[in-house]
């Protein structure tokens, strides 16, 4: 087996029936110019072998769950009214994620922000490559006029299966593209170069249409406080 195949395997312990409320802080420098919080749980570069489930952020300052490169996966796993998204993918992230729900709430940003970029290149390798399987995610609307729930860009793919996004301005916000494509075939696996979207619930327009699959349309409704 090759280092990096070992590295993809990595087994850095267990994570189960954990919950993390009114956690993170503000640890930014004095000018004010680098902006660094602290989010509820950090991910950096973890792999496969890791066991990740039946864990919630909530209430935290900034993003629920972040997950800097690596291929851990996450199952059962809230995250609830934090102070920026719920998700947050970046580096390369190519695990997967199943059974997921975050709610946005009035002070979040979005549901899930996919970010890929490094080294200032759209198209660098690993491309972050989320697979989401089964997920409810709810957007903070009306108070909340930040953007879209869920966020995809700076050259990042994935897969998106079996979701429900409502209460938003928009769905799904697709940016910062590199040389990706956007389909309904699935790629049957990690595929670097698809953003592959089915059996996803919408109850608004999207800020890009090609090549989306929409079974049915519905609206939620769920209060903070």
């Amino acid at each position: 087996m090759s280092e990096r195949a070992n590295i993809f395997l990595d087994n850095s312990g267990t994570l189960t029936y954990v919950r993390v409320w009114y956690g993170g802080a503000d640890i930014s420098d004095s000018s004010g110019i680098n902006e660094n919080e602290i989010n509820g749980i950090t991910f950096g570069g973890v792999g496969s072998g890791t066991k990740v489930s039946y864990c919630e952020v909530a209430y935290n300052l900034d993003d629920g769950f972040e997950l800097f490169g690596g291929t851990v996966d996450l199952k059962y796993c809230s995250s609830v009214f934090n102070g920026d998204d719920a998700f947050d993918i970046d580096l390369g992230y190519r695990g997967r994620m199943q059974f997921l729900f975050a709610l946005v709430g009035s002070k979040g940003d979005h549901a899930a922000e996919v970010d890929s970029k490094s080294g200032g290149s759209v198209d660098a390798q690993p491309r972050s490559f989320p697979q989401i399987y089964g997920a409810t995610f709810v957007g903070g609307a009306p108070d909340n006029t930040r953007g879209s729930v869920v966020r995809i860009r700076e050259g990042s793919a994935g897969i998106f299966s079996n979701m429900v996004i409502t209460n938003g301005e928009t769905g799904i916000e697709n940016k910062d593209c590199g040389a990706e494509n956007r389909t309904q075939t699935s790629p049957g696996g990690v595929a670097d170069m698809q953003v592959f979207f089915s059996n996803s619930f919408f109850s608004f327009s999207l800020t890009f249409s090609p090549l989306l699959y929409f079974s049915s349309l519905f609206t939620l409704r769920y209060p903070e406080g």
